[in-house]
């Protein structure tokens, strides 16, 4: 997927003045958030709690990151030995290739996938599409924003910015069908259309929200049937995922398990949770057992290893449940669409610099309150605004951010290791701002920096600085 991120300015801009996309963000942040809420307190009630279950996870994937490479040799040792192949991709060109490879060695003309980030990544289904195979995206979410030929929006609930009415009319203009108007009616209609696809399709992709090590399986956690009728009903399963995706065994997984649903949706437990190892013998897939006749591991690096031993390299520990997006307030403000590249939001302000360029990306760590609300509810306790503010350092080290910008930090620096001049500037900075609003409680126009006032009033000050008022204070 190109990025767009270098646009994040003028689009975020956009999407703030979008009626539709606000009207669908109001739902968002009450509903993931009132979910998670409920689905901590019920970890409470079962006596476990949340900070000592993250403290756990974060060493989990910290023990995996420290030594990738010994847990991607054992899993790929047992993978093989459990009759799957492992193949390795460098970038999403290769994925692409290697997949639509695959397709046709085995004579694939209809693909069906199962939701994978990381084939957003690599921009599988128009590579698949150039080949001539026909590419299913079957998660709901999914298939709405591919039928609408858009991007997903948000990396759990990917049409989280379309409407029922917007849903109504995509179906019926793709499927031919009359029009329903009840959610029930319309997951209903989508479910027929789709078993269609499971039953004739000779390729299923699945992406992973683990890999187990010693098992050499991978972990699928879906609220929808479509993961397993992607992964069993095809005679070919590929999955593709990112190498940082390891976790070393099925201890660990129970322990990341309690905290990605509650993370996500909120549930205790998703409504599906499959552990696919290997595939069955070819004289058992005679005699009716499920599973593909062939499973084929592909495993990506795309950016992944070049954070190894950086100061970014607790973004690996990264599960994808899409709490931190939740709960920040830039992105209920402006959604998903408008970060330009597969993961938005927080996640997406520090991953899409780092995958793609820093150059091309370099708003997107400044689109942050600095709240910290991101990193609070981090099942596996990444520092957020901590990479955010790195990367931010990073673009002014390398002359990325404007003169202007550059050149009033310096001021500003200096002036606050300057507390005689500090002072001096603060008073008359404060009369000022109390000049330009006129005599009214807020100022529209804030001079120097319109951009402040924007889409937003300032709260005119009282002419005094804080020093002013404390000392009339104790006077």
């Amino acid at each position: 997927m190109e990025s767009q991120a270098l646009f994040f300015r003028e689009r975020a801009a956009e999407k703030a003045c979008d009626p539709r996309v606000q009207k669908t963000l109001q739902h968002v942040r009450p509903l993931f958030v009132g979910k998670r809420k409920k689905g901590m307190q019920d970890l409470a009630e079962l006596g476990m709690d949340f900070d000592k279950l993250q403290q756990s996870a974060q060493k989990i994937r910290d023990r995996v990151v420290k030594n990738l490479d010994v847990w991607l040799e054992l899993f790929e040792a047992q993978a093989q030995a459990t009759g799957a192949e492992v193949l390795w991709a460098r970038d999403g060109a290769e994925v692409a290739r290697l997949v639509v490879e695959l397709a046709q060695e085995n004579g694939v003309k209809k693909v069906v996938k199962s939701k994978s980030m990381l084939s957003e990544e690599a921009d599988l289904n128009a590579a698949l599409a150039a080949a001539g195979v026909e590419s299913i995206e079957t998660d709901l979410g999914e298939y709405i924003v591919q039928i609408a030929g858009e991007a997903p929006s948000h990396i759990i609930a990917p049409a989280v910015h379309k409407t029922k009415e917007e849903v109504a009319d995509l179906f019926v203009q793709h499927h031919g069908l009359p029009r329903q108007n009840d959610i029930t009616a319309l997951a209903r209609e989508a479910r027929g259309v789709l078993r269609q696809h499971f039953l004739s399709a000779d390729m299923g992709i699945s992406g992973a929200n683990f890999l187990v090590a010693e098992t050499g399986s991978a972990v699928l956690v879906t609220n929808e049937g479509n993961g397993r009728m992607v992964t069993t009903l095809p005679r070919l399963h590929v999955v593709v995922a990112g190498i940082e995706k390891i976790i070393p065994n099925l201890e660990d997984l129970a322990t990341l398990l309690r905290l990605l649903p509650r993370s996500a949706t909120g549930q205790g437990i998703s409504n599906y949770v499959s552990i696919l190892t290997g595939r069955p013998p070819l004289e058992a897939n005679a005699s009716g057992v499920e599973g593909p006749q062939r499973m084929v591991f592909i495993l990506v690096d795309n950016g992944r290893a070049g954070l190894l031993g950086t100061e970014f390299d607790s973004m690996l520990r990264c599960i994808r449940c899409g709490a931190c997006m939740n709960h920040c307030p830039v992105y209920n403000s402006i959604g998903g669409h408008a970060y330009g590249w597969v993961y938005p939001g927080p996640m997406g302000s520090v991953l899409t610099p780092l995958y793609t360029s820093l150059k091309d990306a370099q708003d997107l760590p400044q689109a942050t309150t600095g709240c910290n609300q991101c990193a609070a509810v981090c099942p596996v306790g990444i520092p957020l605004p901590e990479l955010m503010r790195a990367l931010r350092r990073r673009a002014v080290e390398t002359g990325l951010r404007p003169w202007s910008e550059r050149l009033a930090y310096k001021l500003w620096a200096w002036a606050a290791t300057h507390p005689v001049f500090y002072r001096w500037g603060v008073r008359r900075a404060v009369r000022y701002l109390k000049w330009l609003a006129g005599g009214e409680e807020y100022i529209r126009v804030l001079g120097m920096a319109p951009g402040w006032t924007f889409g937003r009033d300032l709260k005119a000050p009282l002419g005094k600085s804080f020093q002013e008022m404390w000392a009339d204070r104790k006077g």
